[in-house]
C-alpha cells in the first residue's frame, strides 16, 4: 500500500486556503465624501458610486464610461459563474456513501490479514476505498462552499457539520485498520514500505480524541459566525468562545505531542520551517522598518492622492472596491490577455474556461474569498469561492495565484508559500496597470496599495504577537475580553501602543476576535509571504518579465517538500527573514 494520503493531508484534507486578502486597513477621506460601498469588516476606504453633494452634476455614469472606454469582457464575468443551484445538486453525499467506505476499509482489512494475502490485489482493495474517500471529501467541500454562500443558511450548517464529523468518524476508522494491518498482516512490510519511522510513530500516536475536538472547534467557529458582529455583546461572547477554542487547540496539541496549539501549528498545520527566534526578529525588524517609517509611507500616498481629481477618485475606489465585470475598464481580462502565451495564461483561462468558481452577492455569505480542491469523477481541479467582499480585481487575482499553484501541485505543505503564490500575483498586477491606467489613478493606486500592505504586514504581525501569547498561557480558563484585550495591549506595544493602532489602522481588538477566532495562528503567513511578494513586485517595477518568470517557477517548480525559503532560496529572492530585505524593501517603497 503506497502511501498515498499523509495522515495530516488526510486530517485536512477539507482544509481550505481560506483568504482575506481585502485588506484594507488604511484609509483616505475623499473631498467628495464617498460613502462606502462596501460592508467588509476590514475596510476604512469611504466609497461608493454616488456622489456627494460637492459632486457636479454632468459628472456621470456616461462620461466616466466615455473616459474609461468599455472593454470586451470575454467570459471573465459572474454569469458565467457556477450557480450555488448547480453546486446543490451536486451534493450527494448520504448516510449510504459513509457505509459504502466503511464496508470499502472493511474488505481492505480483512484482504490484508488474510494468511495468502497478496500485495498487488491487498492494495488494488485499498485503492477502492482512497476513490470513495476523495468522493467523500469533495462532498465535504461543496457542503462547505455552500455553507459559506449563505451562513445564516441552518439546513446547510448543519449538514455541514453533520458531514465534517462523519467524515472524521471515516478517518479514525482508517487509522484503526492501519495500526492492526501493520502489527498483524503478513504483508505488513509491503503495505507500509513507503512509510518513514516518524509515520509509523505519527500512527500509532493518533488518539480518536483529535477529530473529536476538531468537530467541537468547528462548531464553535460555526457559532461565532452565527453572531451578528453589531450586537452590543459581540466582544464580549467571541471572547468567550475564543477561550473555549484556545482550550480545545491546546488538548488538540498535546494529544499530537506538543506543549501548546501554537507549536503544533507551526509545524504540523502551516508546514513552516521557522520558530519563534526567527518571528521575534521578524517582528523587532517590522517594528523598526515598517512601524518606524509608516508615516512617511503614508504620505507619500496623501501627497499622490492630493493631486487626483474627482473623477480619477471616482475609478480609484471603483478598482479597489466594485466587482471586476462592474468597472468600466475590465483590468482582469486585461491582465490574462497579457499572457499571450504558455502555462500561466492556460492557468488562468483554466479557472474561467471550465467555470471552476463560484460568486455569492448573498448579504450573509463569508464576506471573503478562497480555495479548495475537489476531488472524484469529473473532478480534478481547484474551486474558488468569491464572496460578497471578495470580487474586485485584486482579489480575484489573489485566488487566481492559488489555483494556478493547486493545479501544478495541489499539496502544497506551507501556507506561508501558498500565500507568496497569490500575492505575488497581486504584485504582478499592479506592476502590469502601469501601461493600462492613467497615471492619475494610477500613483495614488500605487502608494495606497504599499501603504495598505505596510498596514497588513504590522497587523498580522501584533495577531502572531497576541496568538503566541495566548497559547504559550498554562490555562485560559474564566478569560473574557478584559484578559484577552490586556494580551492584545501588550503585543501592541513596541508598534506604537494600542491606541495608536486603533486610531491609525483598525479596531484591533474587533479585528483578533474574528482571525484569531476562524483562523488560528494562520496570519503571520501573510506577514512572512507579503515580504517575498513586495520582493518581487520590486523586480517587476524593473522588469516584467523577468518577474513573470520568477512567478511561474514559483507556483510551477516548486513541490509540496518546499517550505517558503527553500522556494525563495530555489527561485532566487532572499529570506524575509533578513533585516536587509525589510529595509530594502521599504525604502523602495519610499523611492529612496
Amino acid at each position: 500500500m503506497k502511501k498515498q494520503i499523509s495522515l495530516i493531508a488526510l486530517l485536512l484534507a477539507i482544509l481550505m486556503t481560506l483568504t482575506s486578502c481585502n485588506f484594507i486597513f488604511g484609509g483616505f477621506e475623499s473631498e467628495s465624501d464617498y460613502e462606502s460601498s462596501s460592508e467588509s469588516e476590514e475596510s476604512s476606504v469611504e466609497s461608493s458610486d454616488d456622489s456627494s453633494e460637492t459632486t457636479s452634476e454632468e459628472t456621470t455614469e456616461t462620461e466616466i464610461e466615455e473616459t474609461f472606454p468599455e472593454y470586451p469582457k470575454d467570459y471573465y464575468n459572474d454569469s458565467f459563474a457556477r450557480p450555488i443551484e448547480e453546486i446543490e445538486t451536486m451534493i450527494t453525499v448520504s448516510d449510504e456513501d459513509f457505509s459504502e467506505a466503511e464496508v470499502m476499509l472493511e474488505e481492505f482489512e480483512s484482504a490484508g490479514l488474510a494468511e495468502n494475502a497478496e500485495y498487488e490485489s491487498v492494495d488494488a482493495v485499498y485503492m477502492e476505498f482512497e476513490d470513495k474517500y476523495f468522493e467523500i471529501n469533495t462532498q465535504v467541500s461543496l457542503c462547505t462552499v455552500v455553507y459559506y454562500y449563505d451562513m445564516s443558511n441552518e439546513a446547510a450548517s448543519e449538514r455541514y457539520l453533520d458531514t465534517y464529523g462523519k467524515f472524521g468518524d471515516l478517518y479514525n476508522a482508517y487509522i484503526e485498520v492501519c495500526k492492526n494491518l501493520y502489527e498483524n498482516s503478513p504483508i505488513s512490510e509491503e503495505l507500509f514500505a513507503d512509510w518513514t519511522e516518524d509515520e509509523i510513530q505519527e500512527l500509532f500516536d493518533y488518539d480518536p480524541q483529535i477529530q473529536e475536538l476538531r468537530e467541537e472547534i468547528e462548531a464553535l467557529q460555526v457559532e461565532l459566525n452565527e453572531i451578528p458582529q453589531q450586537n452590543y455583546d459581540y466582544k464580549d461572547r467571541a471572547a468567550v468562545i475564543y477561550a473555549q477554542i484556545v482550550t480545545k487547540n491546546n488538548q488538540l496539541a498535546k494529544l499530537n505531542g506538543y506543549d501548546n496549539y501554537y507549536d503544533y501549528a507551526t509545524v504540523e498545520v502551516y508546514g513552516r520551517d521557522y520558530g519563534k527566534e526567527e518571528l521575534k526578529k521578524f517582528s523587532n525588524y517590522i517594528a523598526k522598518h515598517f512601524k518606524g517609517n509608516l508615516g512617511k509611507v503614508e504620505n507619500k500616498f496623501q501627497t499622490e492622492y492630493s493631486k487626483i481629481s474627482e473623477l480619477g477618485n471616482v475609478m480609484l475606489v471603483r478598482f479597489l472596491y466594485d466587482p471586476f465585470n462592474k468597472q468600466s475598464k475590465n483590468y482582469l481580462d486585461l491582465y490574462i490577455k497579457s499572457y499571450e502565451t504558455g502555462s500561466t495564461r492556460a492557468a488562468f483561462h483554466h479557472l474561467f474556461e471550465n467555470r471552476n468558481f463560484v460568486i455569492s452577492n448573498n448579504e450573509n455569505s463569508h464576506p471573503s474569498a478562497f480555495q479548495t480542491y475537489i476531488h472524484g469523477e469529473g473532478w480534478d481541479t481547484p474551486l474558488c469561492f468569491f464572496g460578497s467582499s471578495g470580487q474586485d480585481t485584486t482579489t480575484i487575482v489573489h485566488e487566481m495565484g492559488h489555483y494556478y499553484a493547486s493545479l501544478h501541485n495541489e499539496n502544497v505543505n506551507s501556507y506561508d508559500l501558498a500565500e507568496t503564490q497569490s500575492q505575488a500575483n497581486e504584485m504582478l498586477l499592479l506592476a502590469f496597470l502601469e501601461d493600462h491606467m492613467t497615471e492619475e489613478v494610477y500613483r495614488p493606486l500605487t502608494a495606497y496599495t504599499m501603504y495598505n500592505y505596510v498596514l497588513q504586514t504590522i497587523v498580522c504581525v501584533i495577531i502572531d504577537e497576541f496568538e503566541r501569547e495566548v497559547y504559550a498561557l498554562e490555562s485560559v480558563e474564566g478569560y473574557g475580553s478584559e484578559e484577552f484585550d490586556a494580551i492584545m495591549a501588550k503585543a501592541c506595544e513596541k508598534f506604537g501602543g494600542i491606541g495608536d493602532i486603533n486610531d491609525n489602522i483598525t479596531d484591533i481588538n474587533m479585528y483578533w476576535r474574528q482571525v484569531a477566532t476562524n483562523n488560528p495562528v494562520y496570519y503571520i503567513s501573510y506577514a512572512t509571504s507579503m515580504i517575498e511578494a513586495l520582493n518581487i513586485y520590486s523586480i517587476a517595477a524593473e522588469d516584467q518579465d523577468a518577474a513573470r518568470k520568477i512567478y511561474h517557477d514559483l507556483c510551477e517548480k516548486t513541490t509540496e517538500e518546499d517550505t517558503l525559503l527553500t522556494a525563495a532560496k530555489k527561485i532566487g529572492l532572499s529570506s524575509p527573514f533578513e533585516e536587509a530585505t525589510i529595509k530594502e524593501i521599504i525604502n523602495s517603497i519610499l523611492g529612496q
